[in-house]
């Protein structure tokens, strides 16, 4: 009998061992890892809840729920049961939601184990403004002399994170006030008045969200006699003209190549000394009045070119500094920013009016920490200019063929390269070289 009973015993053990070693982890929750805990939102807003859960016997799924909300969102993972799972869930707050709420995270594991968290839910508030998008500040309106009138149609698109609550247009010189309800986050309005005179009738915008942000845009209505356009083609390249010095004061340097971005479309980096320094836009290097484009004198920043009334067209003034420029011919604009100096060579330059003799001279300081200067006679028959660095003689510059190749920096390890030429002149002229490294360009002017 005892015997008997030991036997009992040692079988009931293995029983129990493999019973254990089949239930390992069964009696662990699983584990679960929420990004955050708590969220301000506001209604309609949409927010991601992201997370993490584990489980050492395998997950049969995740879900998120908040009945008030109507947020019932689960991943069956059965089929699956992985071990770890990332979540990522996106949901929309309901328009008509009430404040505060709880979302509830639940793992559940292969054997109906649980492990929940709780993400509460606060109202507050949209601080980012709504902003108006696709009116210029101003904007020209032709006016018809045989009719006597004006028809001003604009149509602005709308933006705003939180929903849009309405906008309101005034012009109160002709007692036009306007206003439009909205309740998307994106729409777009048509403002329509008809003018019986010219003149420049200042416009504005308020913009409102159903989070209070306020946004008030002002505009200028000029009502004008329509400008002639010249007609404009897509050019492989413009050539940027200072508009307020003499032409005939340079031998090299009185325009910029400016390279063709993209269908009518140009970029150009200036350099402009003063807030009264002037730019042009030519097709070809030659200011003869064919298809020089310049500033509407009445629409700011509107690029035209308008050959009915030889001198209507005044030269784009970006104020003193150095520029990026962006021209859209087609669009009729120019766009403006500030070139970032930082990677400009400060050092000094040397410069050879014959390349060939490689008689390299210090340049001296010029009007800011990025030019170079110096005084030099160009000799007939003698057209040939380089620059380089100080310090290795590898950075060289060349000035334009007769074939109009860009002038810019290029390579050279060895200092191979054949001379460009400068325009022809003929007889020997005294001469100031001033290099800018920060565009770079070069003006060569007689002294």
């Amino acid at each position: 009998m005892k015997r008997t009973t030991f036997i009992l015993l040692i079988l009931a053990s293995i029983l129990c061992l493999f019973s254990s070693c089949g239930e390992e982890g069964a009696n662990l929750r699983p584990g679960l890892y929420v990004s955050t805990e708590l969220i301000d939102v506001f209604p309609g807003k949409q927010v991601t809840i992201s997370g993490q859960a584990s489980c050492y016997t395998g997950l049969r799924s995740v879900s998120l729920t908040c009945a008030a909300l109507g947020i019932n969102q689960t991943s069956d993972l059965s089929s699956q049961a992985p071990k770890v799972w990332n979540f990522d869930y996106d949901i929309t707050i309901p328009m008509d939601a009430t404040f505060p709420q709880d979302l509830i995270i639940t793992a559940t594991d292969i054997h109906g184990s649980e492990m929940k968290k709780t993400v509460s839910v606060r109202y507050a508030p949209s601080t980012t403004a709504p902003y108006i998008g696709g009116l210029r500040k101003q904007i020209a309106v032709d006016f018809d002399e045989e009719s006597g009138q004006a028809e001003c149609l604009l149509t602005a698109t709308l933006y705003g994170e939180d929903f849009l609550k309405e906008a309101k247009v005034e012009i109160p010189d002709v007692d036009f006030s306007e206003t439009y309800p909205l309740s998307k986050r994106e729409e777009e309005i048509t403002i329509s008045h008809i003018f019986t005179a010219k003149g420049t009738y200042p416009m504005t915008i308020t913009l409102s969200d159903n989070s209070g942000n306020i946004t008030v845009s002002e505009h200028k209505l000029i009502v004008m006699k329509p400008e002639v356009l010249d007609e404009i083609s897509d050019y492989t390249c413009l050539y940027a003209f200072l508009g307020n010095v003499e032409q005939s004061d340079y031998i090299y340097g009185f325009y910029q190549y400016v390279n063709r971005v993209d269908a009518y479309q140009y970029e150009v980096h200036v350099y402009a000394p003063s807030d009264e320094t002037s730019f042009f836009f030519s097709p070809t290097m030659q200011t003869n009045g064919e298809r020089l484009f310049g500033e509407s004198p009445l629409v700011e920043d509107h690029i035209i070119s308008v050959q009915t009334e030889p001198g209507y067209v005044q030269g784009y003034k970006p104020g003193q500094g150095y520029w990026g420029l962006w021209i859209d011919l087609r669009e009729q604009s120019i766009t403006k920013w500030t070139l970032d100096n930082s990677e400009a060579d400060k050092t000094h330059l040397y410069h050879t009016a014959d390349w060939n003799s490689w008689s390299f001279s210090d340049m001296t300081a010029g009007e800011t920490p990025y030019q170079q200067q110096a005084d030099i006679t160009i000799y007939t028959g003698n057209q040939y200019f380089a620059f380089a660095t100080a310090t290795d003689w590898s950075h060289m510059w060349r000035i334009w063929k007769a074939d109009g190749e860009l002038a810019g920096w290029w390579f050279s390890e060895d200092g191979a390269g054949d001379g460009a030429k400068l325009p022809s002149i003929t007889t020997d002229t005294e001469a100031t070289i001033i290099f800018d490294t920060a565009i770079p360009w070069c003006w060569i002017i007689k002294k």
